[in-house]
């Protein structure tokens, strides 16, 4: 079994898990202050970061690829989507 797209994939991480310690460090202190926010802080870094990494596992596919008919429709399904007009 081949492990190296998981350990390529740790890697690819640190930095994103460092930088989502620093935000809970902002938490902690909204906690420890008592703002009443924590809930909502904690909702949106969980969505930011599940956000970024989906389209970072996206991106990833989109130029690993050698076929432009690949990287066209992916092309062509973003524009799509993000279309306010469809």
């Amino acid at each position: 079994m081949d492990v190296e797209w998981l350990l390529d994939f740790l890697k690819g991480m640190i930095k994103p898990l460092a930088a989502t310690a620093v935000v809970l460090l902002a938490v902690l202190l909204s906690f420890l202050q008592k703002l009443g926010i924590e809930g909502e802080m904690i909702y949106s870094i969980v969505r930011a970061f599940l956000q970024l990494s989906v389209i970072g596992f996206v991106l990833q596919f989109i130029f690993s690829q050698d076929n432009r008919g690949w990287i066209i429709l992916a092309y062509l399904f973003m524009v799509c989507i993000s279309s306010p007009f469809l």
